[in-house]
């Protein structure tokens, strides 16, 4: 008899449902548990056993766990963060491989993050945590400007905005603190993090822990769309630095990862680095989002999402250490100027360039658009591959021209 996989929910951006195939693959029946199938394109293609269930309570999750038979379930996972908290709940329960709720918490929970970090001397922008407007109006005087605005409990960039006055940040502030209930219909903590805008390049380093040691996988450079929003636009595996500053890069997540007690999996951990040396900004107790996992498979031969899979079994990593042997660069499509998507013009000629790993386009014509502010305004990616970094920029900068919207 198969072991069985049960996927709480997931992501909604492709890896998803790419992990259910994989956990195929892999010899697991994969069993998917959601309160929505309609949600999951190509959910019906995967052809998985779904369960339609109350994924917020955790006594309807234990009940699709005993009529799975417990005995049978190999690991529990999901691949979305809104799920990572109760998820971690129920594999404590079942007394199978993952992280604890507490720790999955405070990765969730940016402010008790920030907190954490501070009483660890972990190096992070200054923060302000704001659960009233009262609080906001005491903080006045000790906010430089412009300061970062951001729900402590949300993803995906949304509603995080870059304020230059204050009243955009009483703006953001009252909307965010009104919030009571996230994208997928859950209770926020109405919590607001004004931070520190720290200049400098971005990257997010990718691990992966077992039994509490982590391990680097890779570290990439990332592209934001820019002011007054941070949406990532692009990604190039591995980014190319001087060895002083991947040292002391992945020395300062692994501080973060420690800090929080990280003990399993796959770990998507934010930073920039500074004149100073490296600064954290956040740690996503999961896998990348933005098909980055896409970008170390084909660098480095190492399947992050297999791998997640495995770990949630209990099957331990087999590397010493992760040589990446090229590089690959994604191109997120995204619009820049509001209206109705007439056309996405080009795909075929780009489809036929060098290097071209894959090509998909979700936005459907007539559909509205808008120049992005959350990860949900891009409208398709570009993935491509090189021999070295210089010739994967080249190619993604040819794909940016080469690939025009017309909209109306």
């Amino acid at each position: 008899m198969k072991k069985k996989l049960l996927f709480v929910e997931g992501n909604t951006t492709g890896t998803g449902i790419l992990a259910l195939e994989k956990a195929k693959k892999l010899g697991y029946e994969p069993v998917f548990l959601t309160q929505e199938a309609s949600r999951y394109d190509g959910l019906p293609e995967a052809k998985c056993r779904v369960h339609v269930t109350d994924t917020d309570s955790i006594h309807e999750l234990k009940r699709c766990v005993s009529q799975e038979k417990a005995e049978a379930v190999a690991g529990i996972l999901t691949t979305s963060d809104y799920y990572l908290e109760i998820s971690a709940k129920l594999v404590q329960e079942l007394g199978l491989t993952g992280n604890s709720p507490q720790a999955i918490h405070l990765c969730r929970n940016k402010a008790l993050y920030r907190e954490k970090l501070r009483s660890k001397s972990v190096p992070q922008p200054d923060f302000h945590i704001i659960r009233s407007m009262e609080d906001l109006r005491e903080t006045r005087e000790s906010v430089p400007l412009p300061c970062l605005v951001k729900p402590a409990d949300d993803s995906g960039s949304n509603n995080v905005r870059l304020c230059f006055s204050w009243g955009e940040v009483e703006q953001l502030t009252s909307k965010i603190l009104k919030i009571e209930r996230n994208a997928r219909g859950q209770k926020t903590s109405q919590t607001v993090l004004l931070e520190e805008y720290i200049e400098g390049p971005e990257y997010s380093v990718e691990m992966f822990s077992w039994q509490g040691k982590s391990t680097c996988i890779g570290i990439t450079e990332k592209q934001l769309t820019g002011y007054p929003y941070f949406v990532e636009s692009g990604h190039v595996f591995p980014a190319v630095l001087p060895t002083d500053v991947q040292q002391e890069i992945e020395k300062t997540v692994k501080q973060s990862l420690e800090a929080v007690h990280f003990q399993f999996g796959a770990s998507h951990s934010e930073v920039k680095w500074t004149p100073n040396g490296c600064v954290m900004i956040e740690t996503n107790a999961r896998l990348a989002g933005g098909m980055i996992p896409e970008l170390v498979r084909h660098s480095t031969g190492v399947d992050l999402i297999e791998q997640q899979i495995l770990c949630a079994a209990g099957v331990a990593p087999h590397w010493k250490q992760v040589v990446p042997t090229s590089c690959s660069g994604i191109h997120f499509i995204v619009a820049e100027k509001a209206g109705r998507l007439s056309s996405v013009d080009n795909l075929e000629a780009v489809r036929k360039l060098p290097g071209v790993e894959e090509l998909m386009v979700k936005a459907q014509v007539g559909q509205a658009v808008q120049p992005p502010k959350s990860f949900s305004d891009r409208l398709g990616h570009v993935i491509v591959s090189g021999k070295s970094y210089e010739e994967v920029v080249e190619r993604l900068h040819k794909i940016s021209n080469m690939i025009s919207l017309k909209i109306s």
